[in-house]
C-alpha cells in the first residue's frame, strides 16, 4: 500500500522503532524510495521489538558508511 507522496507505506513497527532512533529516522527519509521500499521489505521478516530496534540501529550504520 503506498500513501499520496508515493511512499511505500512504513509497517508499524518499523515506524515505533524508527521514531524512536532520531538518527536512523533521518537516515531513513533522506534515502531514495528504492532503498526506503527494501528497507521495509526487510523489515517485515523482523518478528520481535530487540530484534526491530537492532534493525533500525542497523539501518543508521550502514547507511552512514557508504
Amino acid at each position: 500500500m503506498q500513501n499520496l507522496n508515493d511512499r511505500p507505506e512504513v509497517p508499524l513497527g518499523l515506524g515505533y522503532a524508527l521514531a524512536m532512533n532520531s538518527k536512523a529516522l533521518k537516515t531513513f527519509a533522506n534515502l531514495s524510495s528504492e532503498r526506503q521500499k527494501q528497507i521495509i521489505e526487510d523489515s517485515r521478516s523482523v518478528v520481535s521489538k530487540v530484534e526491530m530496534r537492532k534493525f533500525v540501529e542497523n539501518i543508521n550504520n550502514s547507511e552512514n558508511q557508504l
